[in-house]
């Protein structure tokens, strides 16, 4: 079997896994087991699964097992597969720029307001995980864009 090594977002996703499964381990412990209850694993636990959520998209991007219409590419010749993943992949890099600048106006918007339990700058610890995945999905979608447009034979659609 072949496996690819992993990437560093890779890594990121497993480290934000981990660290919900732990925070919510901590939750269920301390509400069930000490009958008290803290009241930061709620919020920690919510922007990590968000930020994990967010990354993932990306990292579909990246392997291409973002939702796709396959119906319209199946049975179709090569070359006009080819420049249907080539729109394709143009698209969502247009997509996400557009989620960028956007992101980047509510990061901006909501300074100075604090995460509730955790007294964090919410814009950075939850509203910058648009943005910052978005420019993480550009990079992907465009690396795939390039190896596509580079590719003189036709190859199967997972550039």
């Amino acid at each position: 079997m072949n496996r690819k090594p992993l990437s560093v977002v890779d890594w990121i996703v497993a480290t934000l896994f981990g660290a919900a499964i732990l925070v919510v381990t901590a939750q269920v412990l301390w509400r069930y087991v000490l009958n008290d209850s803290l009241a930061w694993t709620e919020e920690a636990s919510r922007y990590l699964f968000v930020w994990m959520t967010f990354m993932g998209a990306a990292l579909a991007v990246k392997e291409c097992t973002h939702i796709q219409v396959a119906a319209l590419i199946e049975g179709q010749p090569e070359h006009v597969k080819r420049w249907l993943r080539i729109m394709e992949l143009s698209l969502v890099a247009a997509f996400l720029g557009f989620l960028v600048v956007v992101g980047f106006q509510w990061v901006t918007l909501n300074a100075d307001t604090p995460t509730p339990a955790l007294q964090l700058p919410l814009n950075y610890v939850l509203y910058a995980s648009l943005p910052v995945t978005s420019l993480i999905g550009i990079y992907f979608a465009l690396r795939r864009l390039y190896n596509e447009l580079r590719r003189r034979e036709p190859q199967d659609s997972r550039g």
